[in-house]
């Protein structure tokens, strides 16, 4: 089946049959893909036909893996003059900015100044199995030199296509106008900041009910704060969660958070209400091995699906033995 067409009457039928199976005792945890050894996956978008577009931090690529056959994924494009791939965000239908840059798995620093946003139109894309039938339309937005670790990023305003994205090295979040290309530094707080050993801050964000919500990865907490329309501060930041590893996240349609734990290996959920409990994986769990980030499905048929990327226990591998970065399915209704 190419790639993007999934709704025709057969396919409507295997969807059908997983979403049975779901229900029925299917598997609470199955890997959808992985990569080859020492391949760190970083972070995900789904689009909405179901499709998964991951990008990689250990190489300048990003991939679309079709989460309805394990084992079917293709390399959408690679990026030159970079080390690797950070946060992906859909900024427009079936449009998503990325971050590029060059911070290296091997040392475990950054390089400062050479950070870029990239636009991918996914809209013309065709592809059948692994081979490429029509390309995605990839463009360079902008170069931002002031910026030291760009990460996390989520859409602010589809309208007028404004994207924010956490610097993990200054401790900010930039707001970034896709059309006009204009960026600039719009939100700095003690919670942001970063922190010995690895001098990393803020790092995963997304907007939720005029709330910036965040994690910072030195400090070890998940953190909210109330934000205007145009991305601005409303208030102060209340942290929500500490003493807690936190790399990126996303929230189910109750409010709860699934938050990945990179260099950890378990995901933790913080329901509404601040509580705090661990819900899949680990510390010496290879369930989960290096939890990166996490989106739920967007097809009626995996909407319940929590797809989780992992870099394979690069950093902290349990039992001392590291695998290729995967991308797992979490059936939340199997809780």
């Amino acid at each position: 089946m190419a790639q993007g067409t999934y709704f025709t009457r057969a396919g409507v039928f295997s969807f059908l049959i997983l979403r049975c199976v779901a229900f029925c005792g299917g598997p609470k945890v199955r890997t959808v893909f992985e990569f080859p050894f020492k391949t760190w996956v970083e972070n995900i978008a789904v689009r909405a036909n179901g499709n998964l577009l991951v990008t990689l931090i250990d190489h300048p690529e990003l991939h679309m893996i079709n989460p309805f056959c394990p084992g079917d994924g293709t390399m959408v494009s690679a990026f030159p003059d970079a080390l690797g791939l950070l946060g992906i965000a859909e900024f427009q239908p079936d449009q998503f900015a990325v971050v590029v840059g060059n911070w290296s798995d091997v040392t475990f620093t950054t390089t400062p100044h050479s950070y870029s946003i990239w636009q991918v139109d996914m809209r013309p894309f065709r592809a059948v199995g692994s081979e490429v039938i029509l390309p995605a339309v990839v463009e360079k937005v902008v170069d931002i030199p002031e910026a030291v670790f760009l990460n996390g990023l989520t859409t602010l305003n589809r309208d007028d296509q404004t994207i924010l994205v956490a610097d993990s090295g200054l401790g900010v979040v930039w707001r970034v106008n896709i059309a006009t290309r204009n960026y600039e530094v719009i939100l700095q707080d003690a919670t942001m900041e970063p922190t010995p050993p690895y001098n990393l801050g803020i790092n995963g964000i997304h907007i939720r009910d005029q709330y910036l919500y965040y994690t910072n990865s030195g400090l070890q907490l998940f953190a909210r704060m109330p934000i205007n329309p145009n991305g601005t501060r409303a208030g102060d930041a209340d942290v929500l969660v500490t003493n807690h590893l936190g790399d990126d996240f996303t929230f189910d349609r109750r409010g709860n958070a699934y938050v990945t734990q990179d260099p950890g290996n378990d995901l933790y959920q913080v329901t509404p209400e601040g509580n705090v409990s661990t819900v899949l994986g680990g510390p010496d769990s290879p369930l989960i091995e290096g939890d990166t980030a996490a989106q739920f499905g967007r097809t009626p048929f995996d909407c319940h699906i929590l797809y989780i990327t992992t870099n394979g226990g690069l950093v902290n591998p349990v039992n001392g033995s590291a695998v290729g970065g995967k991308i797992i399915a979490f059936n939340t209704d199997c809780q």
